[in-house]
């Protein structure tokens, strides 16, 4: 068996954390931080998750460190699903040929962190939900050694963790604080209230006894759970009165032997008259049921991990076994530790004719998140043993800004000489491309049309790390591996290199051509003529749209999950949905100070459904606007308005009680209380905090409290956005005369039965919206995970124009239709500009696909050859 770690992820502009994978034969393991974007950083480096067993989150916890987390459990989960689905599919076939069946691989998936892990994943019982995946988060919160007295008693002989294969010891490292900042922590800890609309108050007032603690952890327990493993089925039906029924909810009648939907009138509103009807209605999701989380307190305790493999047994010496009259067949018995018979009927045991067993390797993980961390850290008796360091032979470090430098923690390095130091973090670690594939895929674009891509920010440098003889401390590059089994090797072949984003130099010389053509088609006077006279009507032509995520689902090493930038000039910046990893799309298309810029000008978020992909990086985002806006004395008057669905703001409330994301400086207005269907659209309470005239929430028909949303501003400029959701008439009614359309296009017109199925739209269906709402720029997004829709663009404009809405009362005055691509910027009045560049990037795609399609035939043929070739 061997096994090997390697750094999967460094903190970059991308991934804000650092993270390992720790490869056996049959399993996968995770260590470190799970940051927003390790997923796609996996996904980019080409590990399958397939194997993934168990991850131990290290560092305190907050979205810093977890942001990840529910995103990468959706995707363990649905693999878990596929390979269930898949034997069940092989047992049908086995069973109709008389085969024996096969058993579903019986996995558990278990996710270890400090204090508050699984309390941050019992905040999206809501909208996270999985049935028969045996997917735990576990809290490791006591500490297993006091700090402090003589290292030698205390027991590292046994674990704190352990399987088959590994060993694991975790250190808790608490932060140490002056008492004035405690207080002050204590005191924001305590705000858990929303602006306007304040969820119930909770009580932080004192730590509960031991046995209510019990309760809780259970509890919380108990909704992971059932968030992943319970046996809720859609046919599950229960009888109810009508007037009981919670809306909104499908409803059943049995007639006649059958059971059929019932038609007649729903208590959907308190005052509503209803028969007095036994019905039948689904049973909610039981994690759903649970209505209120126990309370909980925000963690001080970073994490650290020391792993170490399982020691070997000694080989066999057959030489000495047959001279001391051992039979052959028993060598298997003594190496498996048994004593057996030698031919003289003298008893030879293991240890007569085994070589010295071998130690098992070890690493830890080591993260200090701030410089409070540090005295917590040094003080711990973990350090000072030299049984549980026996063997340990790298020191992964992840450190929080300024920390490395600490003179303390410079002292300890240097007197582990005989460890080799890797160190990580965000003032040490270069903020490389983390995306390369995507990286040189937009740097092709931006060579096609600069003003649109402009090129996306990174820096390559290196910092000074001090030189100490006999001392190996070097800065943690992605791809570093540390062989384990069955010898320590450093292995740095598959250090990822810089990309150096030569790949825009190969481009066809026809698609070259073509984008040359665009360039002298917009820089002639009759053409900037043309476009002032057309948009002279148009307001806030300098507005500018940036999707940062245009994919669907999940992200991909080509598109992010869902969300958009609209930056108004003078007025504010503004976030259409803001799915996993939003802050790290926005890191990686601003320089830092526009960057900040846009935080501190951010307004009004809009988040359209409580689907994972469409809102999983918001925590990060208001964690951030916090930080940028908050005055020297900690206190601000800047408000930031958000509008969601109802159970957002529970999520919110519950997960504050993790990280402070200061609520009190949040307005949340619910979507249902700005629907098109019930006020009107105006914002109540105070429209100046956003900027906007008005907002409008239209419920569509995609899942529960799914909505899209138009957003107006005084100055006229009107911006509608579908959110996911099948065509909708109401929305384009809403928005009818809009500047701006955002809509999705998930499917093409060929998966219309997926899309009826799935509940999105086709890139025709979405043309089709935009031409019933006379929306005079349209921007289409939320695809699937490729590109290859753009030849077709240009034929589904037409095909709309001269399909049945071309006679449409609001029929778009000069429409112009874009496709979006993550971090593509482009303001409102140079659309045209940017479609002039379509036959180019038309081009650019067909020979992207053609030359991919060349390289599998390619591939293809090396295989044939070399299986012809094993075979003869």
């Amino acid at each position: 068996m061997s096994s090997h770690v390697q750094i999967v992820a460094t903190p970059t502009a991308d991934t804000a954390g650092a993270g390992l994978l720790l490869h056996f034969d049959h399993r996968r393991y995770h260590f470190g931080t799970l940051a927003q974007g390790t997923q796609r950083a996996i996904s980019q480096r080409g590990h399958s998750l397939a194997k993934l067993d168990k991850i131990f989150i290290a560092g305190e916890v907050n979205w810093e460190t977890t942001g990840g987390m529910l995103g990468m459990m959706l995707t363990v989960a649905d693999g878990l699903a596929a390979v269930a689905q898949d034997v069940k599919n092989s047992n049908e076939a086995r069973r109709k040929e008389g085969k024996r069946e096969i058993a579903t691989p019986n996995k558990t998936f278990e996710i270890f962190g400090g204090k508050n892990t699984a309390h941050t994943v019992a905040t999206a019982r809501n909208f996270i939900f999985r049935t028969g995946m045996p997917i735990k988060a576990v809290d490791l919160t006591l500490d297993p050694r006091a700090a402090g007295g003589s290292p030698t008693r205390h027991d590292y002989s046994t674990p704190d963790w352990e399987d088959d294969t590994i060993l694991v010891w975790h250190v808790p490292v608490v932060r140490s604080r002056p008492a004035a900042a405690a207080a002050a922590a204590a005191a924001a800890g305590n705000d858990t209230r929303l602006g306007s609309q304040s969820p119930r108050a909770r009580s932080r007032s004192a730590s509960p006894p031991r046995k209510r603690q019990q309760i809780a952890d259970n509890t919380v327990h108990d909704i992971v759970e059932n968030m992943f493993n319970s046996d809720w089925s859609k046919d599950g039906l229960f009888e109810t009165k009508l007037a009981d029924v919670q809306m909104p909810a499908k409803i059943f009648i049995r007639e006649n032997g059958n059971i059929k939907k019932y038609n007649g009138p729903t208590p959907s509103t308190r005052d509503a008259v209803v028969p007095d009807l036994t019905v039948l209605v689904r049973k909610p999701w039981p994690s759903a049921m649970v209505t209120d989380l126990p309370p909980t307190t925000m963690s001080d305790t970073s994490l650290c991990y020391v792993v170490k493999n399982r020691g070997r047994r000694g080989k066999l010496n057959p030489k000495v076994a047959i001279e001391l009259g051992v039979a052959k067949p028993d060598f298997k018995r003594l190496t498996a530790g048994e004593t057996v018979k030698a031919m003289d009927g003298k008893d030879v045991t293991p240890d007569m004719v085994l070589e010295a067993p071998m130690k098992g390797q070890g690493f830890a993980v080591l993260a200090i998140p701030s410089l409070e961390h540090v005295s917590g850290f040094l003080e711990r008796p973990e350090w000072q043993s030299d049984e549980l360091l026996d063997n340990v032979q790298i020191f992964y470090w992840i450190f929080g800004r300024g920390v490395f430098d600490d003179p303390s923690i410079q002292e300890f390095i240097k007197s582990k000489p005989h460890i080799r130091h890797l160190v990580m973090g965000a003032d040490i670690s270069p903020n490389m491309i983390t995306y390369e594939s995507y990286a040189a895929l937009f740097t092709k674009l931006h060579r096609l049309d600069p003003a649109r891509f402009p090129v996306l920010q990174f820096d390559n440098t290196f910092r000074d790390i001090p030189k100490v003889d006999g001392l190996t401390v070097e800065i943690g590059r992605t791809g570093m591996k540390a062989h384990m089994l069955p010898n320590f090797k450093i292995n740095d072949a598959e250090i990822v290199p810089f990309p150096l984003l030569n790949e825009a130099e190969q481009i066809d010389e026809q698609v070259i051509a073509l984008a040359e053509e665009a360039r002298q088609k917009v820089a002639e006077p009759s053409f900037t003529d043309l476009v002032e006279q057309d948009e002279k009507d148009i307001p806030n032509r300098d507005a500018l749209i940036v999707p940062l995520g245009t994919g669907s689902a999940a992200p991909s090493k080509y598109r992010n999950v869902s969300s958009t930038l609209i930056r108004v000039p003078g007025v504010g910046s503004y976030l259409l949905d803001a799915g996993e990893n939003t802050i790290g799309q926005l890191r990686r298309a601003f320089p830092a100070e526009e960057y900040e810029a846009i935080m501190k000008e951010l307004r009004f978020i809009f988040i359209s459904h409580m689907h994972a992909d469409h809102h999983l990086g918001l925590a990060d985002v208001i964690a951030q606007w916090r930080r940028l806006t908050a005055a020297e004395d900690g206190q601000s008057a800047q408000q930031l308005v958000i509008c969601g669905p109802t159970p957002m703001e529970r999520w919110l409330g519950e997960y504050s009680q993790v990280e402070d994301l200061a609520l009190r400086r949040i307005n949340f207005i619910r979507c249902d209380s700005v629907s098109w269907k019930t006020r009107g659209g105006s914002i109540p309470g105070a429209p100046l905090d956003s900027g906007l005239a008005s907002v409008v929430a239209v419920p569509v028909q995609h899942c529960h409290q799914a909505f899209a949303g138009v957003l107006t501003w005084p100055s006229g400029l009107k911006i509608a956005y579908s959110g996911d959701c099948r065509p909708s008439n109401d929305l384009a009614d809403a928005g009818r005369g809009a500047t701006l359309l955002v809509h999705e296009s998930t499917f093409d017109d060929d998966k219309r039965d997926d899309a009826l199925a799935k509940k999105h739209s086709t890139m025709g269906e979405a043309l089709g919206v935009a031409k019933r709402m006379g929306a005079r720029r349209v921007l289409l997004t939320h695809f699937s995970q490729r590109y290859a829709k753009i030849p077709l663009v240009e034929q589904k404009i037409e095909a709309a124009e001269a399909g049945p809405e071309a006679g449409a009362k609001a029929e778009a005055k000069d429409q112009v239709v874009l496709m979006a691509f993550d971090q593509m910027q482009v303001r409102l009045g140079e659309f045209r500009h940017a479609a002039a560049f379509l036959p180019a990037l038309r081009r650019f795609f067909e020979v992207e696909e053609e030359t991919k399609e060349a390289e599998k035939e390619k591939a293809k043929e090396a295989h044939e050859a070399v299986e012809k070739k094993r075979k003869k």
